[in-house]
């Protein structure tokens, strides 16, 4: 009979949670980045809903998860939902500060033209947010909290809320819309 010395069993112990540890805190890798398969948000539990990735001409710009309380195929009710959620977007490439202005103009106008007037503030305040281009590694956290409105973070740094529900809508509507930046982008964050 083989015995092991008690700080061997106790070093095998912590590399099999070590080993557990990491591969819960990753629930899914694209394109070399990984997204948790849960956050919290103002103190709500989100889970990972699904992952696509944002390609133009045979590249990829980035990659962008969608996080809801409960998983749904549904983009109407992601889109709608006045719950806690969030959008968690990595760029892949450097991508200028102008086209980045120009993809959220393009988005809002292609999904939601007749709010534009309405919600004419919070997209010029939104789009304040990025002065400057962004690159590979490059994370844009979109947070939106019911009653407070949507937390735009870029880099671990808090760029401020712009409140609505109506703007979250709009804004969730350029990736979830029926007019989508990307249709397998939109796929992806559904799961499908």
């Amino acid at each position: 009979m083989v015995t092991t010395p008690k700080h061997s069993q106790s070093l095998i112990y912590a590399i099999i949670i070590l080993m557990l540890s990491v591969s819960l805190a990753s629930a899914l890798t694209i394109k070399g980045v990984d997204f948790a398969d849960q956050v919290t948000v103002s103190d709500n539990r989100l889970i990972l809903n699904g992952v696509g990735v944002r390609e133009t001409f045979f590249s990829s710009i980035y990659v962008c998860g969608l996080y809801l309380p409960q998983t749904t195929k549904d983009a109407t009710k992601a889109i709608k939902s006045d719950v806690c959620k969030q959008i968690i977007i990595c760029f892949t490439n450097k991508f200028s500060q102008e086209k980045i202005v120009t993809g959220w103009q393009d988005g809002f106008f292609n999904n939601s033209q007749e709010k534009l007037y309405k919600l004419n503030q919070q997209i010029e305040t939104f789009n304040a947010f990025f002065a400057k281009d962004l690159v590979e590694n490059d994370r844009i956290t979109l947070s939106y909290t019911p009653g407070e409105g949507t937390t735009v973070t870029i880099n671990d740094k808090t760029n401020g809320t712009i409140p609505g529900k109506d703007f979250m809508q709009a804004l969730w509507a350029i990736w979830l819309g029926d007019n989508p930046a990307d249709g397998d982008l939109k796929e992806g964050m559904l799961g499908k």
